[in-house]
């Protein structure tokens, strides 16, 4: 047996033990573990809408890129594709917005206790699940085991391999979370017209941006925060009660981005460049229309139910795992050789995706990544009780 299947089976074997310890102690633990706690009653349900839309979106532009990668570029075919899959990638801004919504609205832990918490449920995740695509990549422990550790360990600080090229993401809101505390900070100082300032400058000089080098004016109109820095705090303003009094003006601006979405698409070589820019002022509009909306209809949304609650929760893990869930069903199911059309196939890979990567995100939570965490608290939990 390899060192690889040891460590697997040592994994397994010790989260058992953790599982059977917890149920000993609370007999509705295995319950809880697959249906979810009464602390979810405390959770702001457009929010989890918000969060679950953009996983499904996630997942559904990535088999769509996939199963369309053979179309025939200035099509109307490709047009009507690419256009779709242009709207989609608004899953990218609604997770960073969400993120800055979830973390800006209601932030009071100390900075330690924030940074523990923040470290624990979102960086350590990240790295277990990084750990499967460097195992992907075969190229790392050819020449030792500490040597493939190292350099590992080197390109993960340095970005997301090309083996996962979808963690992106996942940076972008970690650095988020640095400035995080002090940002809450800042934006609980400022009132309702200053609030709307902030959220007029910050489109504002992203369509400066990302439009006038478009027309031939390559002027340096930057705000001195960071594109995804704009989206974060955008999160927080859309989560404030003042935003909602102007709901059908963002709800205006995003129909006229959907539109604009498709003209840009079919009418410029360049509409990548335009349309998917680090804070694309199309994709703001777009996410703010999809979560005022969420917000105007939160008392009539449904509760989740045991499917939809089970992927909400678990929705940070699909976003890590289905990359790899994604090559598995694309290389060794085969489904574009089934005889499916285009949009079967697309429908049918996303449903596989979906459902292996939640049953993957699951098996993996609760087996590498809470040895991972449990090892973390122990080590850190006397220094905490200093």
């Amino acid at each position: 047996m390899g060192k690889l299947q040891m460590t697997i089976l040592a994994f397994i074997a010790i989260s058992c033990c953790i599982h059977i310890r917890r149920q000993l102690q609370d007999r509705d633990y295995i319950k809880h573990l697959f249906l979810g706690s009464d602390a979810g009653k405390s959770r702001i349900l457009y929010l989890d809408y918000v969060r679950l839309i953009a996983a499904l979106f996630v997942i559904l532009v990535h088999c769509l890129d996939f199963s369309t990668a053979g179309l025939t570029t200035g099509t109307k075919e490709w047009v009507a594709v690419q256009s779709l899959s242009s709207i989609l990638l608004v899953c990218n801004t609604l997770f960073i917005m969400n993120s800055g919504a979830l973390i800006l609205r209601e932030q009071r832990d100390s900075l330690a206790v924030f940074y523990y918490k923040r470290f624990l449920q979102v960086a350590l995740p990240f790295f277990c699940y990084y750990c499967i695509y460097i195992l992907l990549s075969c190229q790392y422990f050819n020449s030792g085991f500490l040597s493939g550790i190292f350099k590992a360990l080197k390109d993960m600080a340095a970005g997301p391999i090309g083996w996962a090229p979808h963690l992106w993401v996942i940076y972008v809101i970690l650095s988020l979370y640095i400035l995080a505390p002090f940002f809450s900070i800042l934006l609980k100082h400022l009132n309702d017209s200053m609030l709307h300032g902030l959220a007029f400058l910050i489109l504002l000089f992203r369509c400066l941006a990302v439009y006038l080098p478009v027309m031939g004016l390559p002027l340096n109109f930057e705000l001195m925060i960071s594109p995804w820095e704009g989206v974060f705090l955008l999160g927080y303003y859309f989560a404030q009660p003042i935003s909602m009094k102007y709901r059908k003006a963002w709800w205006g601006l995003g129909l006229a981005a959907c539109l604009f979405t498709v003209l840009c698409t079919a009418l410029r070589p360049d509409y990548k460049a335009i349309l998917l820019a680090e804070g694309a002022p199309a994709m703001i509009l777009l996410a703010a229309s999809v979560f005022l909306m969420l917000r105007s209809l939160e008392s009539r949304l449904p509760k989740p139910g045991i499917v939809m609650n089970f992927l909400i929760r678990h929705s940070y893990s699909i976003l890590l795992v289905h990359w790899a869930v994604l090559y598995f069903v694309r290389e060794r199911l085969h489904i574009g050789g089934l005889g499916f059309k285009m949009a079967g196939s697309t429908l049918l890979s996303f449903l596989l995706v979906l459902v292996l990567s939640a049953a993957a995100a699951f098996l993996f939570d609760q087996t590498v990544v809470l040895c991972v965490q449990t090892l973390f608290k122990r080590l850190v939990h006397p220094l905490r009780s200093r």
